[in-house]
C-alpha cells in the first residue's frame, strides 16, 4: 500500500518535472504506473508539449520503441482514435459475407477493443474520473458531474456494451446462428454511436453546471 506521504511526494515531483519542461526538455523513464498517472494528470492541467513512447518487445526482442501508451493506459480518447483508424483500414479491403477465420478474428479483436473503450468511457466520462485505476486518490470535486446521469444514456450505452459482448470471443454463441462478424461499415457506425453518447453526457454537464 502507498502511504499519503508517498502520494504526495510523487504527485509533488510530477507536477515539478512538467513545471520544469516547460522551460527545458525532460526526459522520464519510469515502470510506475500511478506516477505516470501524475505526470499525465499534470501535463493535461498546464497543456505542456510532450511526446509519450513505451517499449515492448517485437521479434523476440526487447527495446523496440512504439508511439503513445499501451492499449490499456490509454485514454478513451485515444482508444476511440486508434479504433477508427483500424476501421479506416477494414474499410479499403474487400469484406465478404462471410468472412474467413483470420477476417472474423480481426474484427472480433476490434470489438473486443472497442467494449475495454466503452468501459473507459464509464470510468471517465460518466463518472467524471471520480475513480480511476493507477490512481491513489479519488477525485470528490468531480462528483457533482456524475449527477443527471439519464436512462437514455445508460441504456445506450448498455446496447453498445453488449454488442461488443455478443462480438467477441470471450463468449461461446450458439452455432446455430451462424452470424457472421460484424461488417466494417457497422462497426464504424457502432464506434460514432459511442461517440454521439460521449456527446451526450458531456452536453448535459454544460447544462447542468452551476
Amino acid at each position: 500500500p502507498v502511504s499519503s506521504l508517498d502520494h504526495w511526494r510523487r504527485k509533488y515531483v510530477a507536477q515539478r518535472l512538467v513545471d520544469e519542461a516547460n522551460y527545458r526538455q525532460v526526459i522520464v523513464l519510469t515502470h510506475d504506473t500511478s506516477f505516470l498517472g501524475e505526470l499525465r494528470d499534470a501535463i493535461e492541467q498546464l497543456g505542456t508539449a510532450h511526446l509519450i513512447q513505451h517499449l515492448e518487445w517485437s521479434g523476440g526482442k526487447p527495446g523496440f520503441v512504439s508511439e503513445g501508451l499501451p492499449w490499456e493506459h490509454q485514454g478513451y480518447k485515444e482508444r476511440i482514435n486508434k479504433l477508427e483508424q483500424a476501421q479506416k483500414k477494414f474499410e479499403k479491403l474487400p469484406w465478404p459475407p462471410y468472412p474467413n477465420d483470420q477476417q472474423s478474428e480481426a474484427m472480433r479483436r476490434q470489438y473486443s477493443q472497442l467494449r475495454s473503450a466503452i468501459e473507459r468511457v464509464v470510468q471517465d466520462v460518466v463518472f467524471c474520473g471520480v475513480v480511476k485505476r493507477y490512481r491513489d486518490w479519488i477525485r470528490m470535486d468531480n462528483l457533482e458531474g456524475v449527477v443527471g446521469f439519464s436512462n437514455k444514456e445508460s441504456v445506450e450505452i448498455a446496447r453498445l456494451h453488449k454488442r461488443c459482448c455478443d462480438v467477441t470471443d470471450a463468449h461461446d454463441p450458439s452455432s446455430a446462428k451462424a452470424s457472421p462478424v460484424p461488417t466494417a461499415a457497422e462497426l464504424g457506425k457502432d464506434i460514432q454511436d459511442l461517440q454521439t453518447v460521449i456527446s451526450w453526457i458531456e452536453t448535459r454537464k454544460k447544462t447542468n453546471k452551476p
